[in-house]
């Protein structure tokens, strides 16, 4: 009786081995990712996150939209991405030069909230997509990265900000008029406002030769005479 031939040997596979449709992680180089996020960042700021496609992102990266899912399978893990590794390192640069709670004396404010101004018009105006972003993901009302922001940032970055301001309004050296919950609002819209928005006013009479510095010097000024306290009435 003829006999069954040997089953051939089964293929050995590796526990790397790709599934369909997958990229080969092995193979995607160290620079994919970051890429991603970049081409993500850059259109969430021109078009919003809404409005952004995974096929957008991939195009803009140049690579396909199986890459953008390899590295982000849900869109809120691209969010986090882009919220932790780049919105957040710039939120760091700008209070970089604010002074930590402390029992020291205390800080001069008008100094502290000028230095605020001049680093976030700098660091905003070197990272174009910066304004952008903000303006649609942060203050627009279906922004989708505002609620990181309030809940990890805002609420503890603010008391380094309100409690110097009180208590130099307190002592008498700072403007009464002014109300310290709403300091670091209006230095945002007296910075990131103009920046997001410089393709309008630049085209004004004199306004195409503005730049950063000028930029800075213009914000300081409004903020020095702004925060300062009345002078005293002269002595007859």
């Amino acid at each position: 009786m003829p006999t069954k031939p040997p089953h051939p040997p089964k293929a050995m596979t590796s526990p790397d081995a790709r599934r369909p449709g997958r990229p080969a992680a092995a193979r995607a180089d160290a620079g994919q990712r970051d890429r991603l996020i970049d081409a993500a960042v850059t259109l969430f700021a021109r078009h919003g996150v809404a409005a952004t496609s995974t096929k957008a992102i991939a195009a803009e990266a140049g690579v396909t939209p199986a890459l953008v899912h390899y590295y982000f399978r849900e869109r809120e893990q691209l969010l986090e991405a882009v919220f932790e590794e780049r919105l957040l390192p710039l939120v760091d640069q700008v209070f970089s030069g604010a002074p930590p709670p402390s029992d020291g004396p205390p800080p001069d404010v008008s100094t502290l909230i000028q230095g605020l101004a001049g680093r976030l018009i700098r660091v905003a105006s070197a990272t174009p997509w910066f304004p952008g972003l903000w303006i649609r993901e942060i203050v627009g009302v279906e922004g989708q990265l505002r609620e990181r922001l309030v809940q990890r940032v805002a609420t503890q970055r603010a008391t380094l900000i309100t409690g110097p301001l009180m208590a130099a309004q307190a002592r008498g050296q700072l403007n009464p008029g002014l109300e310290p919950a709403l300091v670091m609002v209006s230095l945002i819209g007296l910075t990131l406002l103009p920046l997001a928005t410089s393709h309008i006013w630049q085209r004004l009479p004199g306004a195409e030769a503005i730049d950063t510095d000028t930029l800075v010097r213009h914000v300081t000024a409004l903020l020095a005479h702004g925060l300062s306290a009345p002078a005293s009435p002269s002595s007859t």
